[in-house]
């Protein structure tokens, strides 16, 4: 069995951290969606307490959303210190991984206050997770774009070669 790591692997790796991130509450929000678009789903919480549900949750994810872009940019500089691209991918699995549990994290949160409420704009937010989570889907050109990888590194992870 290989050990050696290669761009392919790489991006795979970088992927179903994203695509689990983004299924697992995707799941979740297409039932509860699916009941409450039936009338099944009965609110948990009164509805004049929605708006104390929403906007708690609301600041929350601002605030996790922008802790996971500082984090990232952060591990994107650290990148450029390093000479290795090992090394680099490293820090950027780390970025990217951290953004994406924030981001299923922060859906989580969503489905859940959804579910207690039942009060539509938790739908859109779920819209414009799902958003962030498509803009930000880690591929080939964002890796070699983010890191600014020249020549025989940008060469790698395009062609899906062996990481030296």
């Amino acid at each position: 069995m290989r050990n050696q790591l290669n761009g392919k692997m790489y991006l795979q790796k970088l992927q179903t951290t994203a695509y689990l991130s983004l299924g697992i509450p995707l799941l979740f929000f297409i039932y509860i969606y699916l009941e409450s678009s039936v009338d099944q789903l009965t609110e948990t919480i009164p509805s004049e307490y929605h708006l104390s549900i929403l906007i708690p949750i609301l600041i929350l994810s601002i605030a996790f959303l922008y802790w996971s872009h500082k984090k990232y940019k952060y591990n994107i500089e650290q990148s450029f210190t390093k000479t290795e691209l090992k090394e680099k991918l490293k820090l950027y699995q780390i970025a990217s991984n951290t953004r994406f549990l924030v981001y299923g994290a922060c859906a989580i949160m969503i489905c859940i206050g959804f579910y207690l409420t039942n009060y539509q704009p938790f739908a859109a937010l779920y819209g414009i997770m799902l958003v962030l989570f498509s803009i930000n889907n880690p591929n080939t050109r964002k890796i070699v774009g983010e890191l600014k990888l020249k020549d025989q590194n940008k060469e790698i992870i395009y062609k899906g070669s062996d990481i030296p």
